[in-house]
């Protein structure tokens, strides 16, 4: 089954009249490789959306499109500290990656969101 980021490659393959061999020759990767991404078998590599975006002429929103898509598909992330960073701070890290391994309600992830957006 195709993630939402593989939807979106193959929807812009398809607008554009492209085989996933052509898309997988751009990216410099093979097309087994490529569709184990699509399929979400495989982690998104972190160049592909700029490389897709410049080799295909998109337009920002069109970028923006796929890195939504690539976000919905992702299943791990990773959380980079600065050098400034506590303990508590790691503390605080893995235990919100905790709680979203068990689930969270959609109110949990307003709060959340509304915590963190008046952070900024």
């Amino acid at each position: 089954m195709l993630t939402p980021f593989g939807k979106s490659l193959r929807k812009l393959r398809l607008d554009r009249g492209l085989l996933l061999k052509d898309m997988a020759d751009l990216l410099d990767v093979s097309p087994s490789f490529l569709s184990a991404v699509e399929a979400g078998r495989k982690a998104i590599p972190a160049r592909i959306i700029d490389e897709i975006g410049h080799g295909y002429s998109l337009n920002s929103a069109e970028i923006d499109d796929l890195r939504r898509a690539a976000l919905a598909s992702t299943k791990e992330m990773t959380i980079r500290f600065n050098g400034s960073s506590t303990d508590a701070d790691r503390e605080a890290a893995a235990l919100l990656a905790r709680t979203f391994e068990n689930g969270v309600s959609d109110d949990f992830l307003a709060g959340l969101k509304d915590l963190l957006d008046r952070k900024r």
